[in-house]
Protein backbone atom coordinates (compact mmCIF):
# COMPACT_ATOMS: atom_id res chain seq x y z
CA UNK A 1 0.00 0.00 0.00
CA UNK A 2 3.07 2.22 -0.09
CA UNK A 3 3.25 2.93 3.61
CA UNK A 4 6.38 2.47 5.66
CA UNK A 5 6.75 1.35 9.25
CA UNK A 6 9.54 1.28 11.80
CA UNK A 7 9.89 -0.61 15.05
CA UNK A 8 10.13 1.59 18.10
CA UNK A 9 11.68 0.54 21.38
CA UNK A 10 12.08 2.23 24.74
CA UNK A 11 15.21 4.15 23.76
CA UNK A 12 13.39 5.66 20.78
CA UNK A 13 10.54 7.39 22.58
CA UNK A 14 11.90 10.85 21.81
CA UNK A 15 11.30 10.13 18.11
CA UNK A 16 7.53 9.74 18.44
CA UNK A 17 6.76 13.20 16.98
CA UNK A 18 8.33 12.32 13.64
CA UNK A 19 5.77 9.57 12.94
CA UNK A 20 2.21 9.84 11.60
CA UNK A 21 0.74 7.00 13.63
CA UNK A 22 1.62 4.47 16.31
CA UNK A 23 0.49 0.85 16.36
CA UNK A 24 1.27 -0.79 19.69
CA UNK A 25 2.05 -4.48 19.81
CA UNK A 26 3.11 -4.83 23.44
CA UNK A 27 1.37 -5.27 26.78
CA UNK A 28 -0.52 -2.04 27.38
CA UNK A 29 -0.97 -1.98 31.16
CA UNK A 30 -1.06 1.68 32.32
CA UNK A 31 2.07 0.98 34.38
CA UNK A 32 4.04 -0.12 31.31
CA UNK A 33 6.08 1.84 28.77
CA UNK A 34 3.53 1.08 26.03
CA UNK A 35 1.01 3.28 27.83
CA UNK A 36 3.50 6.15 27.96
CA UNK A 37 3.98 5.78 24.20
CA UNK A 38 0.22 5.73 23.64
CA UNK A 39 -0.49 8.79 25.75
CA UNK A 40 2.43 10.76 24.33
CA UNK A 41 1.45 10.03 20.73
CA UNK A 42 -2.22 10.73 21.49
CA UNK A 43 -1.43 14.13 22.99
CA UNK A 44 0.70 14.95 19.95
CA UNK A 45 -2.32 14.31 17.72
CA UNK A 46 -1.06 11.10 16.11
CA UNK A 47 -3.40 8.25 15.25
CA UNK A 48 -2.81 5.66 17.96
CA UNK A 49 -3.80 2.02 18.38
CA UNK A 50 -4.29 1.43 21.26
CA UNK A 51 -5.30 4.86 22.48
CA UNK A 52 -4.83 5.70 26.19
CA UNK A 53 -8.56 5.88 26.99
CA UNK A 54 -9.15 2.37 25.62
CA UNK A 55 -6.14 1.07 27.53
CA UNK A 56 -7.41 2.47 30.82
CA UNK A 57 -10.90 1.02 30.38
CA UNK A 58 -9.80 -2.39 29.13
CA UNK A 59 -7.09 -2.72 31.77
CA UNK A 60 -9.43 -2.03 34.68
CA UNK A 61 -12.11 -4.75 34.86
CA UNK A 62 -14.05 -2.86 37.54
CA UNK A 63 -14.36 0.12 35.21
CA UNK A 64 -15.15 -2.04 32.18
CA UNK A 65 -17.88 -4.17 33.81
CA UNK A 66 -19.43 -1.04 35.31
CA UNK A 67 -19.73 0.40 31.78
CA UNK A 68 -21.18 -2.85 30.39
CA UNK A 69 -23.78 -2.77 33.15
CA UNK A 70 -24.53 0.93 32.70
CA UNK A 71 -25.13 0.61 28.95
CA UNK A 72 -27.04 -2.65 29.04
CA UNK A 73 -24.51 -4.87 27.30
CA UNK A 74 -25.24 -8.52 28.17
CA UNK A 75 -22.30 -9.82 30.17
CA UNK A 76 -21.41 -12.56 32.62
CA UNK A 77 -23.15 -12.04 35.99
CA UNK A 78 -20.64 -10.07 38.04
CA UNK A 79 -20.22 -8.56 41.50
CA UNK A 80 -17.38 -6.55 42.96
CA UNK A 81 -15.99 -7.47 46.36
CA UNK A 82 -14.07 -5.03 48.53
CA UNK A 83 -11.60 -5.82 51.29
CA UNK A 84 -14.12 -4.55 53.85
CA UNK A 85 -16.76 -7.00 52.53
CA UNK A 86 -14.40 -9.96 52.55
CA UNK A 87 -16.00 -12.11 55.25
CA UNK A 88 -17.94 -15.35 55.63
CA UNK A 89 -21.43 -13.86 55.20
CA UNK A 90 -20.55 -12.14 51.92
CA UNK A 91 -18.82 -15.23 50.49
CA UNK A 92 -21.84 -17.37 51.42
CA UNK A 93 -24.18 -14.92 49.67
CA UNK A 94 -22.02 -14.97 46.53
CA UNK A 95 -22.15 -18.78 46.37
CA UNK A 96 -25.94 -18.64 46.89
CA UNK A 97 -26.22 -16.11 44.06
CA UNK A 98 -23.90 -17.72 41.49
CA UNK A 99 -23.62 -21.32 42.66
CA UNK A 100 -20.28 -23.16 42.85
CA UNK A 101 -17.68 -22.69 41.57
CA UNK A 102 -17.21 -18.98 40.89
CA UNK A 103 -14.50 -17.14 38.97
CA UNK A 104 -12.33 -14.54 40.70
CA UNK A 105 -10.44 -11.88 38.79
CA UNK A 106 -8.00 -9.25 39.88
CA UNK A 107 -9.04 -5.93 38.28
CA UNK A 108 -5.81 -5.70 36.29
CA UNK A 109 -5.31 -8.90 34.27
CA UNK A 110 -4.09 -9.97 30.86
CA UNK A 111 -3.44 -13.30 29.14
CA UNK A 112 -5.73 -15.07 31.65
CA UNK A 113 -3.40 -14.26 34.55
CA UNK A 114 -5.03 -13.56 37.91
CA UNK A 115 -8.20 -15.33 36.77
CA UNK A 116 -8.94 -18.37 38.94
CA UNK A 117 -11.83 -20.62 39.93
CA UNK A 118 -13.00 -21.17 43.53
CA UNK A 119 -15.30 -24.05 44.44
CA UNK A 120 -15.41 -23.60 48.23
CA UNK A 121 -14.90 -20.89 50.82
CA UNK A 122 -11.37 -22.09 51.59
CA UNK A 123 -10.17 -21.70 48.00
CA UNK A 124 -12.16 -18.46 47.65
CA UNK A 125 -10.32 -16.99 50.64
CA UNK A 126 -6.91 -18.18 49.42
CA UNK A 127 -7.35 -16.67 45.95
CA UNK A 128 -8.99 -13.47 47.19
CA UNK A 129 -6.18 -12.79 49.68
CA UNK A 130 -3.61 -12.99 46.88
CA UNK A 131 -5.65 -10.76 44.57
CA UNK A 132 -6.33 -8.19 47.30
CA UNK A 133 -2.58 -7.56 47.39
CA UNK A 134 -3.05 -5.96 43.95
CA UNK A 135 -6.25 -4.02 44.55
CA UNK A 136 -8.84 -2.97 47.15
CA UNK A 137 -11.51 -4.63 45.00
CA UNK A 138 -11.74 -7.91 43.10
CA UNK A 139 -14.22 -9.17 40.51
CA UNK A 140 -16.35 -12.26 41.20
CA UNK A 141 -18.31 -13.88 38.37
CA UNK A 142 -20.64 -16.77 37.70
CA UNK A 143 -18.75 -19.76 36.27
CA UNK A 144 -20.10 -20.53 32.80
CA UNK A 145 -18.21 -23.51 31.31
CA UNK A 146 -18.00 -23.83 27.52
CA UNK A 147 -15.89 -25.67 24.96
CA UNK A 148 -14.94 -22.36 23.32
CA UNK A 149 -15.28 -18.59 23.57
CA UNK A 150 -16.07 -16.49 20.55
CA UNK A 151 -13.43 -13.87 19.79
CA UNK A 152 -14.64 -10.98 17.64
CA UNK A 153 -12.00 -8.52 16.45
CA UNK A 154 -13.39 -5.01 16.05
CA UNK A 155 -11.74 -1.96 14.51
CA UNK A 156 -13.25 1.50 14.27
CA UNK A 157 -16.76 0.20 14.96
CA UNK A 158 -16.61 -2.58 12.34
CA UNK A 159 -16.04 -6.32 12.67
CA UNK A 160 -12.50 -7.18 11.57
CA UNK A 161 -12.42 -10.95 12.12
CA UNK A 162 -14.32 -13.69 13.94
CA UNK A 163 -12.99 -16.90 15.44
CA UNK A 164 -13.53 -19.44 18.16
CA UNK A 165 -10.93 -19.82 20.89
CA UNK A 166 -11.21 -23.48 21.88
CA UNK A 167 -10.45 -24.61 25.41
CA UNK A 168 -7.64 -27.17 25.73
CA UNK A 169 -9.03 -30.59 26.62
CA UNK A 170 -10.18 -30.71 30.24
CA UNK A 171 -9.53 -26.98 30.79
CA UNK A 172 -11.82 -24.01 31.23
CA UNK A 173 -9.62 -21.23 29.84
CA UNK A 174 -8.19 -20.80 26.33
CA UNK A 175 -4.73 -20.25 27.74
CA UNK A 176 -3.58 -22.43 30.62
CA UNK A 177 -0.27 -22.13 32.41
CA UNK A 178 1.75 -25.35 32.56
CA UNK A 179 2.10 -26.62 36.11
CA UNK A 180 5.35 -25.36 37.60
CA UNK A 181 6.38 -23.61 34.37
CA UNK A 182 6.04 -20.03 33.09
CA UNK A 183 4.81 -21.07 29.62
CA UNK A 184 1.17 -21.49 28.55
CA UNK A 185 -0.78 -24.15 26.67
CA UNK A 186 -3.25 -22.60 24.24
CA UNK A 187 -6.34 -24.14 22.69
CA UNK A 188 -6.96 -24.24 18.94
CA UNK A 189 -8.22 -21.21 17.04
CA UNK A 190 -11.06 -21.89 14.58
CA UNK A 191 -11.61 -18.94 12.27
CA UNK A 192 -14.77 -18.03 10.33
CA UNK A 193 -15.28 -15.51 7.57
CA UNK A 194 -16.80 -12.51 9.30
CA UNK A 195 -19.71 -12.48 6.82
CA UNK A 196 -20.60 -16.04 7.89
CA UNK A 197 -20.55 -15.37 11.63
CA UNK A 198 -23.86 -15.03 13.51
CA UNK A 199 -25.29 -11.53 13.10
CA UNK A 200 -26.39 -11.32 16.73
CA UNK A 201 -22.86 -12.22 17.86
CA UNK A 202 -21.41 -9.39 15.83
CA UNK A 203 -24.01 -6.91 17.08
CA UNK A 204 -23.20 -7.70 20.72
CA UNK A 205 -19.48 -7.31 20.05
CA UNK A 206 -19.97 -3.94 18.36
CA UNK A 207 -22.20 -2.71 21.15
CA UNK A 208 -19.62 -3.69 23.77
CA UNK A 209 -16.86 -1.84 21.90
CA UNK A 210 -19.01 1.24 21.28
CA UNK A 211 -18.91 2.13 24.97
CA UNK A 212 -15.10 2.07 24.97
CA UNK A 213 -13.96 3.75 21.77
CA UNK A 214 -13.14 3.43 18.08
CA UNK A 215 -9.91 1.48 18.32
CA UNK A 216 -8.91 -2.15 17.86
CA UNK A 217 -10.46 -4.60 20.31
CA UNK A 218 -10.88 -8.32 20.80
CA UNK A 219 -14.22 -9.17 22.39
CA UNK A 220 -14.57 -12.49 24.21
CA UNK A 221 -18.14 -13.78 24.15
CA UNK A 222 -19.84 -16.92 25.42
CA UNK A 223 -22.76 -18.51 23.58
CA UNK A 224 -25.41 -19.78 25.99
CA UNK A 225 -28.63 -21.31 24.62
CA UNK A 226 -28.49 -19.13 21.53
CA UNK A 227 -27.73 -15.95 23.47
CA UNK A 228 -24.41 -14.14 23.50
CA UNK A 229 -22.81 -12.89 26.73
CA UNK A 230 -19.72 -10.71 26.83
CA UNK A 231 -16.85 -12.07 28.91
CA UNK A 232 -14.64 -9.03 28.42
CA UNK A 233 -13.29 -6.56 25.88
CA UNK A 234 -9.53 -6.61 25.35
CA UNK A 235 -7.38 -3.91 23.87
CA UNK A 236 -4.25 -4.96 21.97
CA UNK A 237 -5.84 -8.25 20.74
CA UNK A 238 -3.64 -11.00 19.34
CA UNK A 239 -3.51 -11.34 15.55
CA UNK A 240 -1.40 -14.31 14.47
CA UNK A 241 -0.63 -15.33 10.91
CA UNK A 242 -2.85 -18.23 9.87
CA UNK A 243 -5.21 -17.79 12.82
CA UNK A 244 -7.24 -14.61 13.28
CA UNK A 245 -6.33 -13.50 9.73
CA UNK A 246 -7.02 -16.88 8.10
CA UNK A 247 -10.42 -16.16 6.50
CA UNK A 248 -10.46 -12.41 6.01
CA UNK A 249 -7.22 -11.46 4.30
CA UNK A 250 -7.92 -7.74 4.40
CA UNK A 251 -7.29 -7.52 8.17
CA UNK A 252 -3.94 -5.76 7.81
CA UNK A 253 -5.13 -3.52 4.98
CA UNK A 254 -7.95 -2.27 7.19
CA UNK A 255 -5.56 -1.61 10.07
CA UNK A 256 -3.15 0.33 7.86
CA UNK A 257 -5.97 2.38 6.37
CA UNK A 258 -7.21 3.21 9.85
CA UNK A 259 -3.75 4.31 10.95
CA UNK A 260 -3.18 6.34 7.79
CA UNK A 261 -6.50 8.21 7.76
Amino acid sequence: MGHKFCFMFRNGLSEIPKYDAVFIRATTDPLYTAYVVSKTAWELGLRVVDDPVSIRICANKIHQYSLLEKYGVPHIPTVFLSKEEFHHKQITEIFELFGKPVVLKAPYTSFSKYVEKASCETSFREIAKRFFRRSDYIVVQKFMPSSFDWRVGVLNGEVLYVCKYMMPKGKWKHGVKKRGKPSFVWGRTVTLKRDNAPQKLKEIALKACSIIGKGLYGVDIKEVNGDYIVVEVNDNPSIYKGQEDLRDRDVYEKIIKFLAE
